[in-house]
């Protein structure tokens, strides 16, 4: 199984969810992405931790770094997705008034142009029925 991540999703998965947040289906689909065809992480998720860490510091600079640093592993199951032309165009699709935040819609659009299922419980993606999610 091969599988877009959220960040949300994807960052508590890597802290081991101390909190048990992701729900049983998400942590079964992470597990097996990871364990399988790989997850897959919209660099727009980069981007969307850098904001979390100026305006929330919820996470950590150094949390950001590691994180990056498992995209760069080979042997990491993490695979980062580029926004290409065909993202791109996945964005456009997506209301603008049901998804304002444009990091939810380039991670949403990776899956869209993808064709992979988005672990995620953004209600406001899930409502819009563009792409298969899982939570």
């Amino acid at each position: 199984m091969r599988a877009v991540a959220d960040t949300h999703a994807l960052i508590w998965y890597l802290l081991d969810d101390p909190d048990r947040r992701l729900s049983s289906a998400a942590l079964d689909a992470l597990e097996e992405a990871a364990a399988t065809d790989g997850v897959v992480v919209s660099v727009a998720s980069v981007v969307d931790l850098w904001y979390v860490i100026r305006t929330r510091q919820t996470f950590t600079d150094d949390q950001l770094g590691e994180f990056v640093g498992l995209l760069h592993d080979p042997s990491s199951p993490l695979e980062a997705a580029p926004v290409t032309l065909e993202v791109a165009a996945a964005f456009q699709r997506i209301p603008r008034d049901a998804l304002g935040d444009p990091w939810d819609r380039f991670i949403g659009a990776t899956a869209m142009a993808l064709e992979l299922p988005l672990i995620t419980r953004d209600r406001k993606m899930t409502e819009l029925d563009l792409v298969e999610t899982i939570w």
